[in-house]
Protein backbone atom coordinates (compact mmCIF):
# COMPACT_ATOMS: atom_id res chain seq x y z
CA UNK A 1 0.00 0.00 0.00
CA UNK A 2 3.16 2.29 0.80
CA UNK A 3 4.21 1.31 -2.39
CA UNK A 4 1.88 1.86 -4.48
CA UNK A 5 1.56 5.21 -3.02
CA UNK A 6 5.08 5.82 -3.30
CA UNK A 7 4.95 5.18 -7.34
CA UNK A 8 1.48 7.66 -7.84
CA UNK A 9 3.71 10.12 -6.15
CA UNK A 10 6.53 9.49 -8.11
CA UNK A 11 4.53 9.13 -11.02
CA UNK A 12 3.08 12.53 -10.44
CA UNK A 13 6.27 14.20 -10.09
CA UNK A 14 7.44 12.76 -13.57
CA UNK A 15 4.53 13.49 -15.59
CA UNK A 16 4.79 16.96 -13.67
CA UNK A 17 8.35 17.50 -15.19
CA UNK A 18 7.57 16.02 -18.84
CA UNK A 19 4.13 18.28 -19.10
CA UNK A 20 6.62 21.11 -17.78
CA UNK A 21 9.22 20.25 -20.16
CA UNK A 22 6.86 19.78 -22.99
CA UNK A 23 4.91 22.97 -22.66
CA UNK A 24 9.11 25.21 -22.47
CA UNK A 25 9.71 23.53 -25.52
CA UNK A 26 6.42 24.06 -27.23
CA UNK A 27 5.97 28.14 -26.15
CA UNK A 28 9.87 28.15 -27.24
CA UNK A 29 9.18 26.48 -30.31
CA UNK A 30 5.86 28.80 -31.16
CA UNK A 31 8.35 31.41 -30.77
CA UNK A 32 10.64 30.54 -32.79
CA UNK A 33 7.97 29.93 -35.46
CA UNK A 34 6.73 33.76 -34.81
CA UNK A 35 10.03 34.57 -35.07
CA UNK A 36 10.62 32.62 -38.24
CA UNK A 37 7.11 33.77 -39.74
CA UNK A 38 7.83 37.58 -38.69
CA UNK A 39 11.03 36.58 -41.25
CA UNK A 40 9.66 34.97 -43.72
CA UNK A 41 7.28 38.23 -44.11
CA UNK A 42 9.73 40.41 -43.70
CA UNK A 43 11.75 38.73 -46.84
CA UNK A 44 8.53 38.64 -48.15
CA UNK A 45 7.56 42.21 -47.92
CA UNK A 46 11.68 42.89 -48.81
CA UNK A 47 11.52 40.47 -52.05
CA UNK A 48 8.13 42.00 -53.22
CA UNK A 49 9.66 45.38 -52.65
CA UNK A 50 12.65 44.42 -54.70
CA UNK A 51 10.29 42.71 -57.17
CA UNK A 52 8.52 46.02 -58.02
CA UNK A 53 11.65 47.95 -58.41
CA UNK A 54 12.73 45.24 -61.03
CA UNK A 55 9.49 45.64 -62.93
CA UNK A 56 9.76 49.43 -62.75
CA UNK A 57 13.86 49.22 -63.91
CA UNK A 58 12.37 46.77 -66.64
CA UNK A 59 9.54 49.31 -67.53
CA UNK A 60 11.66 51.99 -67.60
CA UNK A 61 13.95 50.20 -69.42
CA UNK A 62 11.46 48.80 -72.12
CA UNK A 63 10.29 52.49 -72.83
CA UNK A 64 13.96 53.53 -72.63
CA UNK A 65 14.43 50.62 -75.41
CA UNK A 66 11.43 51.63 -77.13
CA UNK A 67 12.39 55.24 -77.41
CA UNK A 68 15.84 54.62 -78.16
CA UNK A 69 14.93 52.18 -80.58
CA UNK A 70 12.60 55.28 -82.43
CA UNK A 71 15.16 57.66 -81.87
CA UNK A 72 17.42 55.04 -84.17
CA UNK A 73 14.79 54.54 -86.85
CA UNK A 74 14.65 58.28 -87.19
CA UNK A 75 18.31 58.41 -87.57
CA UNK A 76 18.64 55.64 -89.58
CA UNK A 77 15.76 57.29 -92.04
CA UNK A 78 17.13 60.94 -91.59
CA UNK A 79 20.85 58.71 -92.64
CA UNK A 80 19.23 57.72 -95.39
CA UNK A 81 18.06 60.90 -96.46
CA UNK A 82 21.16 62.67 -96.26
CA UNK A 83 23.08 59.62 -98.36
CA UNK A 84 20.07 60.06 -101.11
CA UNK A 85 20.88 63.93 -100.75
CA UNK A 86 24.47 63.47 -100.85
CA UNK A 87 24.34 61.45 -103.72
CA UNK A 88 22.31 63.08 -105.60
CA UNK A 89 24.76 66.19 -105.38
CA UNK A 90 27.24 64.22 -106.32
CA UNK A 91 25.88 63.12 -109.22
CA UNK A 92 24.96 66.87 -110.19
CA UNK A 93 28.66 67.86 -109.49
CA UNK A 94 29.80 65.25 -111.63
CA UNK A 95 26.96 66.72 -114.59
CA UNK A 96 28.08 70.03 -113.67
CA UNK A 97 32.00 68.89 -114.45
CA UNK A 98 30.68 67.05 -117.17
CA UNK A 99 29.21 70.08 -118.93
CA UNK A 100 32.08 72.46 -117.78
CA UNK A 101 34.37 70.10 -119.42
CA UNK A 102 32.20 69.80 -122.58
CA UNK A 103 32.07 73.32 -122.82
CA UNK A 104 36.08 74.09 -122.20
CA UNK A 105 36.65 71.31 -124.82
CA UNK A 106 34.32 73.34 -126.95
CA UNK A 107 35.98 76.58 -126.39
CA UNK A 108 39.07 75.03 -126.61
CA UNK A 109 38.06 73.98 -130.39
CA UNK A 110 36.94 77.18 -131.37
CA UNK A 111 39.79 79.05 -129.97
CA UNK A 112 42.09 77.02 -132.32
CA UNK A 113 39.90 77.65 -134.62
CA UNK A 114 40.35 81.23 -134.64
CA UNK A 115 43.65 81.15 -133.49
CA UNK A 116 44.23 79.31 -136.50
CA UNK A 117 42.13 81.92 -138.44
CA UNK A 118 44.21 84.70 -137.08
CA UNK A 119 47.39 83.16 -137.79
CA UNK A 120 45.76 82.86 -141.52
CA UNK A 121 45.06 86.43 -141.67
CA UNK A 122 48.03 87.51 -140.26
CA UNK A 123 50.04 85.35 -143.02
CA UNK A 124 47.30 87.06 -145.59
CA UNK A 125 48.51 89.96 -144.64
CA UNK A 126 51.98 89.55 -144.72
CA UNK A 127 51.80 87.67 -148.18
CA UNK A 128 49.32 90.01 -149.50
CA UNK A 129 47.76 86.65 -150.63
CA UNK A 130 44.46 84.70 -149.70
CA UNK A 131 44.30 81.82 -147.97
CA UNK A 132 42.49 78.44 -148.46
CA UNK A 133 39.32 79.73 -146.23
CA UNK A 134 39.71 83.87 -146.81
CA UNK A 135 36.33 85.29 -146.56
CA UNK A 136 34.76 87.73 -149.25
CA UNK A 137 35.85 90.46 -146.78
CA UNK A 138 39.36 89.19 -146.87
CA UNK A 139 39.63 88.79 -150.45
CA UNK A 140 38.23 92.11 -151.41
CA UNK A 141 40.79 93.86 -149.32
CA UNK A 142 43.82 91.77 -150.77
CA UNK A 143 42.28 92.05 -154.50
CA UNK A 144 41.99 96.25 -153.54
CA UNK A 145 45.81 96.02 -152.44
CA UNK A 146 47.29 94.18 -154.92
CA UNK A 147 45.72 96.45 -157.48
CA UNK A 148 46.45 99.44 -155.44
CA UNK A 149 50.46 97.99 -155.69
CA UNK A 150 49.96 97.36 -159.41
CA UNK A 151 50.04 93.57 -158.82
CA UNK A 152 47.63 93.41 -161.31
CA UNK A 153 47.87 89.88 -162.62
CA UNK A 154 47.41 89.20 -158.35
CA UNK A 155 44.40 91.82 -158.17
CA UNK A 156 42.29 89.18 -160.97
CA UNK A 157 43.13 86.35 -159.40
CA UNK A 158 42.17 87.30 -155.79
CA UNK A 159 39.22 89.04 -157.56
CA UNK A 160 37.81 86.40 -159.89
CA UNK A 161 38.07 83.85 -156.73
CA UNK A 162 35.67 86.25 -154.42
CA UNK A 163 32.97 86.21 -157.67
CA UNK A 164 33.49 82.62 -158.10
CA UNK A 165 33.28 81.21 -154.33
CA UNK A 166 31.17 84.24 -153.29
CA UNK A 167 28.98 85.30 -155.97
CA UNK A 168 26.07 87.08 -154.67
CA UNK A 169 28.28 88.92 -151.64
CA UNK A 170 27.90 92.88 -152.10
CA UNK A 171 30.94 93.12 -153.41
CA UNK A 172 31.14 90.82 -155.92
CA UNK A 173 30.00 93.58 -158.82
CA UNK A 174 33.16 95.41 -158.10
CA UNK A 175 35.40 92.41 -157.62
CA UNK A 176 34.61 92.08 -161.38
CA UNK A 177 34.71 95.69 -162.51
CA UNK A 178 37.81 95.71 -161.44
CA UNK A 179 39.10 92.47 -162.74
CA UNK A 180 38.17 94.42 -166.31
CA UNK A 181 39.81 97.19 -164.66
CA UNK A 182 43.32 95.40 -163.91
CA UNK A 183 43.02 94.30 -167.82
CA UNK A 184 42.76 97.89 -168.94
CA UNK A 185 45.79 98.99 -167.01
CA UNK A 186 47.87 96.30 -168.45
CA UNK A 187 46.45 97.17 -171.99
CA UNK A 188 44.73 94.11 -172.47
CA UNK A 189 41.56 95.10 -174.35
CA UNK A 190 40.08 92.46 -175.15
CA UNK A 191 40.28 90.96 -171.82
CA UNK A 192 38.59 93.77 -170.44
CA UNK A 193 36.06 93.83 -172.66
CA UNK A 194 35.13 90.46 -172.25
CA UNK A 195 35.49 91.20 -168.21
CA UNK A 196 32.56 94.13 -168.43
CA UNK A 197 30.61 91.81 -170.42
CA UNK A 198 30.36 89.33 -167.20
CA UNK A 199 29.76 92.20 -165.06
CA UNK A 200 26.62 92.98 -167.57
CA UNK A 201 25.29 89.42 -167.73
CA UNK A 202 25.98 88.81 -163.82
CA UNK A 203 25.18 91.99 -162.17
CA UNK A 204 23.11 94.38 -164.85
CA UNK A 205 21.47 96.28 -162.00
CA UNK A 206 24.54 96.79 -159.77
CA UNK A 207 25.87 100.17 -159.60
CA UNK A 208 28.80 99.58 -161.46
CA UNK A 209 26.80 98.10 -164.40
CA UNK A 210 27.07 101.29 -166.16
CA UNK A 211 30.77 101.85 -165.30
CA UNK A 212 31.39 98.44 -167.30
CA UNK A 213 29.65 99.44 -170.15
CA UNK A 214 31.65 103.17 -170.74
CA UNK A 215 34.86 101.28 -169.52
CA UNK A 216 34.21 99.01 -172.50
CA UNK A 217 33.78 101.10 -174.92
CA UNK A 218 36.98 102.87 -173.74
CA UNK A 219 38.85 99.70 -174.60
CA UNK A 220 36.83 99.00 -177.92
CA UNK A 221 38.32 102.63 -178.96
CA UNK A 222 41.72 101.86 -178.09
CA UNK A 223 41.24 98.72 -180.31
CA UNK A 224 39.71 101.18 -183.09
CA UNK A 225 36.50 98.89 -183.09
CA UNK A 226 34.35 102.29 -182.61
CA UNK A 227 31.36 100.93 -184.19
CA UNK A 228 31.60 98.66 -180.96
CA UNK A 229 32.39 101.32 -178.49
CA UNK A 230 29.29 103.33 -179.78
CA UNK A 231 27.11 100.43 -178.83
CA UNK A 232 28.37 100.39 -175.46
CA UNK A 233 27.43 104.02 -175.05
CA UNK A 234 23.88 103.87 -177.04
CA UNK A 235 23.19 100.94 -174.49
CA UNK A 236 24.09 103.00 -171.20
CA UNK A 237 21.81 105.87 -173.01
CA UNK A 238 18.80 103.24 -173.12
CA UNK A 239 19.12 100.72 -170.38
CA UNK A 240 20.36 103.20 -167.28
CA UNK A 241 19.25 106.94 -168.22
CA UNK A 242 19.79 108.07 -165.04
CA UNK A 243 23.62 106.70 -165.23
CA UNK A 244 26.47 108.95 -163.55
CA UNK A 245 28.01 108.20 -166.77
CA UNK A 246 26.00 109.72 -169.41
CA UNK A 247 27.05 112.54 -169.71
CA UNK A 248 30.78 111.13 -170.41
CA UNK A 249 29.04 108.80 -172.30
CA UNK A 250 27.23 111.57 -174.57
CA UNK A 251 30.66 113.17 -175.46
CA UNK A 252 32.85 110.15 -175.66
CA UNK A 253 30.17 109.12 -178.85
CA UNK A 254 30.47 112.58 -180.31
CA UNK A 255 34.09 112.10 -180.26
CA UNK A 256 34.24 108.66 -181.68
CA UNK A 257 31.30 109.64 -184.28
CA UNK A 258 33.60 112.26 -185.65
CA UNK A 259 37.01 109.71 -185.98
CA UNK A 260 34.99 107.26 -187.75
CA UNK A 261 36.31 108.08 -191.18
CA UNK A 262 40.08 108.44 -189.83
CA UNK A 263 41.31 104.91 -189.98
CA UNK A 264 44.08 105.86 -187.81
CA UNK A 265 41.46 105.86 -185.20
CA UNK A 266 38.39 103.62 -186.73
CA UNK A 267 39.27 100.62 -187.85
CA UNK A 268 35.39 99.75 -187.74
Amino acid sequence: MALRGLSLALLAVVSGCFWVTTKSEGESLRKDVTTLQGQIAAKQQDLDSKIKQLDATLDKATKLLTRNNADIGADVEALRVDVATAKGLVVSVNNSINEMKTAFDKYRKDNDARMDSLEQRVGQIESGKPSANSSPDDLWRLGSEAFEAARYNDAVDIYRRLVQTYPTHEKAPDAQYFIGQAYSKQQDWDKAIDAYHKLLEKYPQSSVADDGLYMAALAAQALKNCNEARSYLSFIKSKYPKSNVLKQSAELDAQIKKDLKNKAKCSS
